[in-house]
């Protein structure tokens, strides 16, 4: 089942915490470690409700099947689509890039670059159609975010190694692509009320907003909830502001509804 054949017509309410996540593997056993690490980061950065506890038992539920080449709906109210597939095509990864444009959904996940194809330029391809899409792409196993700030340089590389011939890319596994990218190009995005000017971390324009309300939330005025809405964030990006409080000169701990 492709994800495009999930409908793009209803009138749900995904922004925000909606993904698409596609894992490839050539078993059902060898797909459940990187599905499980996979699940877990939608978990930070979507806040897709999916504990430690619901991802077992996804995976266990996957594992039982012994069924590959399908997606399904995950996480809270259902904003998730996890594919999992031996291959691209398997999966239906174009399909997954397509849903996620048309429906504009925040977050793309994928366990490696090789879930995306498997030559260079074809992974360039469908990261530069994501993102110029406004999709920003999580590549788990590397560990970094690709989106419209640091997008040319990853594009850059994979392109100049589409170009380069087979002979290099024999020699380059697509995993060196972070080691080579630029520091600044390596980074994830920048912590909450904080932007990047020329490669540095410096405080955005809501800054004073943004450590108001981490001090409100600190000294418990307010709830995670009651936070995320006044600075139109996921309660998760509070927790992590909350967890990360001296970045803002604020002192104290973080008390879990």
């Amino acid at each position: 089942m492709d994800i495009a054949e999930f409908s793009t017509d209803d009138d749900g309410d995904t922004a925000g915490e909606a993904f698409v996540a596609v894992v490839t593997a050539e078993t059902v056993s060898a797909v459940a470690d990187p599905l499980r690490q996979v699940l877990a980061v939608t978990n930070v950065l979507a806040d897709s409700g999916l504990g430690a506890a619901e991802r077992d038992k996804f995976v266990r539920g996957v594992a039982d099947a012994e069924e590959m080449g399908v997606n399904t709906a995950v996480g809270d109210g259902g904003t998730g689509r996890v594919g999992f597939g031996r291959s691209p095509g398997d999966v239906g990864i174009d399909g997954a890039i397509n849903y996620a444009v048309a429906r504009g959904i925040p977050h793309f996940f994928v366990d490696s670059f090789v879930s995306f194809g498997r030559t260079h330029g074809v992974i360039a391809d469908r990261i530069r159609e994501l993102v110029e899409g406004d999709v920003e792409v999580h590549v788990v196993s590397q560990g970094f975010d690709i989106n419209r700030e640091n997008c040319e340089h990853v594009l850059g590389v994979l392109d100049g190694l589409d170009a380069a011939g087979l002979e290099l890319q024999r020699r380059a596994d697509v995993r060196d692509v972070q080691r080579w990218l630029p520091e600044t190009a390596q980074a994830g995005r920048p912590p909450l009320g904080y932007e990047k000017v020329d490669g540095e971390l410096v405080p955005g324009p809501n800054i004073e907003d943004v450590r108001a309300v981490i001090s409100m939330r600190l000294n418990e005025d307010i709830n995670k909830r009651e936070a995320a809405d006044r600075l139109g964030v996921s309660p998760r990006t509070i927790g992590r502001a909350v967890d990360n409080c001296e970045r803002y000169g604020l002192e104290g701990e973080d008390t879990e509804e």
